[in-house]
């Protein structure tokens, strides 16, 4: 099930990736999922006119949010207790901010997660923080397509600025109160000077591995993204076995990877001359 990287080139700056979660991709309904991409794409990769690729992932994950089509904003699943809980983290990975919010029921998680960190006091804020930002989801969207989990994003500007973020809404019939991998840095999400990373699969798995930081580790011994990626997923998959990890970077260069051990995973990248979008290995 392992696919293939996603590309083995090196792209033009300004550059985004992004992905709608590794999972159980039905081959036969996965078309809305490539739109909704690439809209997700065009919309994050306009924010490059005018800001920086904090911008970008911000409001590429965004779009995804509202789309309805993958676990995060109002397409997240319920909990047990049928309420929507949602994770979400950013970071900017030169100077090492990071802001992140768990456990909320707002309508956009990554735009409180960059609420904290611009704001700078803290890293990390879980539960609804007041009627100012509260908006409650009522109801989840159901479909087809959830096979799914998690979205993501990451980004290099002109200015050599990396940004990684990740949005859910977790699992299906979670217990309340749970947080996944998405909202903690190294495990959902992880940016440095070298590289930044977007994980999605099962989050326990995920906070058990930190994979997105074993990437950082990797790149900086010199090894590739593409093989860094790679070896990570393959050693979570010795261990846990499949079904359960995927990942998307990019590096410093240029260069983007994204590989799984799931059926499949929403991917996509765009330069300012190249868009690939892909669901399963082969495609396009």
């Amino acid at each position: 099930m392992c696919s293939p990287s996603l590309v083995i080139m090196k792209y033009k700056v300004p550059i985004l990736g992004i992905h709608g979660g590794a999972g159980n991709w039905d081959k036969r309904n996965h078309e809305r999922a490539l739109v909704e991409l690439e809209k997700a794409l065009e919309r994050g990769y306009d924010e490059f006119k005018r800001g920086s690729s904090l911008e970008a992932v911000v409001e590429a994950i965004a779009y995804m949010e509202d789309c309805g089509v993958f676990d995060a904003g109002v397409g997240s699943v319920k909990n047990s207790k049928g309420e929507v809980e949602m994770d979400a983290g950013i970071m900017h990975g030169n100077t090492l901010r990071v802001g992140a919010v768990a456990s909320v029921k707002v309508k956009n998680p990554i735009r409180e997660a960059l609420k904290v960190l611009k704001n700078g006091r803290h890293v990390l804020l879980v539960g609804n923080r007041g009627e100012e930002s509260l908006v409650t989801i009522e109801t989840s969207i159901t479909s087809p397509l959830r096979s799914g989990d998690t979205v993501g994003a990451v980004a290099l500007d002109k200015e050599g600025n990396l940004v990684a973020g990740t949005s859910t809404g977790g699992i299906s019939g979670k217990l309340p109160g749970r947080v996944g991998d998405s909202p903690i840095p190294g495990a959902g999400f992880y940016a440095t000077e070298r590289v930044a990373v977007s994980s999605t699969g099962i989050g326990e798995i995920i906070l058990r591995t930190l994979p997105a930081k074993e990437v950082d580790i990797l790149v900086s011994l010199g090894i590739s993204i593409d093989d860094s990626i790679r070896s990570v997923i393959n050693k979570v998959t010795s261990i846990f076995g499949k079904d359960n990890i995927g990942m998307i970077g990019l590096d410093s260069k240029g260069f983007v990877s994204a590989y799984y051990n799931t059926i499949g995973m929403a991917r996509g990248v765009k330069d300012s001359e190249v868009k690939r979008i892909y669901v399963f290995e082969g495609e396009l």
